[in-house]
Parts: structure tokens; sequence; C-alpha cells
């Protein structure tokens, strides 16, 4: 073929510098096109959910919400603070009310990640290193809340799921509220149950989910912060 082309090309005189691009366009041409085809093709579109409507659908803050529902004020609310995701997480993962966990971490941290306390307690659960293994990283969100969670559900079977001694077993020890019997009359243990059972109350009002019960949470908190 490059024959034929070059014999038909002499009689127009065109001159060898010519005729050689020419060649050289004529073979290497669809190469070059075919070169360039993988990078149009990786190029994904802008705009995704035209194309996947499903992807529309998926809640920000943990799981698929079927079509036309609305996410409860729970889900808005643990949307709306520092790691809510990962405090669901958490507090499903070893059966606790994720308002709670939420209660403690804003006790305990107010949800900051980097908290170090001056006795050594990290992150947003405040544990001691001895809570985790070696080769685990304390102040990773992820891993303190789920180490928080495991020990604070812990502490509810070990009493029973009495929530103010597991309260109080989560800040002072479980062998200090098995000595005194009950609560111990530590101003900054009761200070703390105080604290979190409140946030725990105020949360559950705030979401129209406050528990039934002769003795409201609130009630019994600021009890405990009186040191009745």
């Amino acid at each position: 073929m490059a024959k034929t082309l070059s014999s038909w090309l002499r009689p127009h005189h065109l001159g060898s510098a010519v005729v050689s691009a020419l060649l050289l366009l004529l073979f290497l041409g669809p190469a070059s096109t075919r070169s360039v085809e993988p990078e149009r093709v990786a190029t994904l579109p802008l705009h995704l959910e035209r194309h996947f409507p499903e992807l529309g659908r998926v809640a920000p803050a943990e799981r698929p919400v079927p079509s036309g529902a609305r996410p409860s004020a729970r889900d808005r609310y643990l949307a709306s603070i520092p790691f809510g995701p990962e405090i669901r997480r958490a507090a499903r993962s070893q059966g606790l009310d994720s308002l709670l966990v939420a209660s403690v971490v804003e006790a305990e941290s107010s949800f900051r990640p980097d908290a170090v306390s001056p006795k050594g307690a990290l992150g947003l659960m405040q544990l001691l290193p001895l809570h985790f293994e070696a080769d685990e990283r304390p102040l990773d969100p992820a891993v303190n809340l789920e180490a928080g969670a495991q020990y604070l559900a812990e502490m509810k079977r070990r009493f029973d799921g009495d929530l103010e001694l597991a309260l109080a077993a989560y800040h002072a020890g479980p062998s200090a509220v098995e000595r005194w019997g009950g609560l111990p009359p530590y101003q900054e243990t009761r200070r703390y149950v105080g604290r979190v059972l409140e946030l725990y109350h105020e949360h559950q009002t705030s979401l129209g989910e406050t528990p039934g019960g002769a003795r409201s949470v609130i009630q019994r908190g600021a009890a405990v912060q009186r040191g009745s």
C-alpha cells in the first residue's frame, strides 16, 4: 500500500519529506488515537446520583433510610454531634443506648478525641492505657469509643444493670463501688455520675424519649450530686 501511494504522489511532484510525513500519519495515526482512549474511559462523570438514584437515599449518619422516610430525631441528633456515627456503632456493638454513650463522652472529654487527663486517661471516653491492646491507638476515636462502650457495658452487667453504680464504677473503679457497697462517698465521682445522668435526661427529653418511672433520671442525678 505504501508503494502504491508513493507512486501516485510522484507525478504531482511532491517533495520526499511530504511523502514521508503522509506515510507516517497513515500508519501511526490509529495507534496514537488508541493511546489516549484509556484516559478518556477512566474519567468518571460528575453527579453520579443522576445515573444511580439509590446513592441519594443513603443517610449520612450510618444506615440506609427507606425511600420517602425521614430520619428520626435521634438520627438527626447523632448526625449533628462530633463522632455521632462512631458513637452509634460502639453503643450498638455493646447493647448500650447511644444517648448514654454520647452523654459519657460529653462529660468525660467534651467530644475531644485528643483529651489527656493529668492522671493519664485518654481520648473521648478517658480510658487508662490498661484498657487497650499494645498495638491499638488509644486516641483513635473509633478504637477509644469501642473500648469505652465495652467497659461501660461490663460495669452494667457487673452491677446488675444499675446505671448509677455502673457509672460510678466507670469513674472510680468497680472495687470502690464494691468496697463501699454502693455509690462511693467521693465528691468527684458523685458529681460525675450526676452530670452524666443529667445530660442523659436532657438528651432524652429533647428527643421526646424520656422514660417513665416514679423517679426521673434528672431527679436521681441531682440527688447524687447533693450526696443524698
